[in-house]
């Protein structure tokens, strides 16, 4: 596999190809690079919005932005705040049949 070097970080050549193909192609290259590992940061819930945003130089609903036109979305909803709601739908539903 052939490698790019980058400042410091060698980068696989076919990822950069990737990169370049992708709907990031618009931005140089470091731009590319930026917002990948910032919109896959957010997503695996290591970063906020705000710091994503603030990781590849935009501003927040810049980064919205670029979350919807990637078809991401920019809302996370984990686990705990799905059961919450589930259950205050049972709670409603329940309410409601009562009625």
């Amino acid at each position: 596999m052939v490698q790019v070097k980058l400042d410091d970080v060698e980068v696989p050549e076919e990822l950069l190809q990737i990169l370049g193909r992708s709907r990031l192609a618009a931005r140089d290259r470091a731009g590319q690079i930026r917002a990948a590992l910032a919109v896959h940061l957010f997503l695996a819930g290591e970063v906020s919005l705000g710091k994503a945003a603030e990781l590849t130089g935009e501003s927040r609903s810049g980064f919205e932005r670029l979350l919807d036109e990637l078809g991401l979305p920019s809302v996370q909803y984990d686990g705990q705040e799905y059961q919450r709601d589930l259950k205050s739908v049972e709670t409603l539903e329940k309410r409601h049949d009562a009625d």
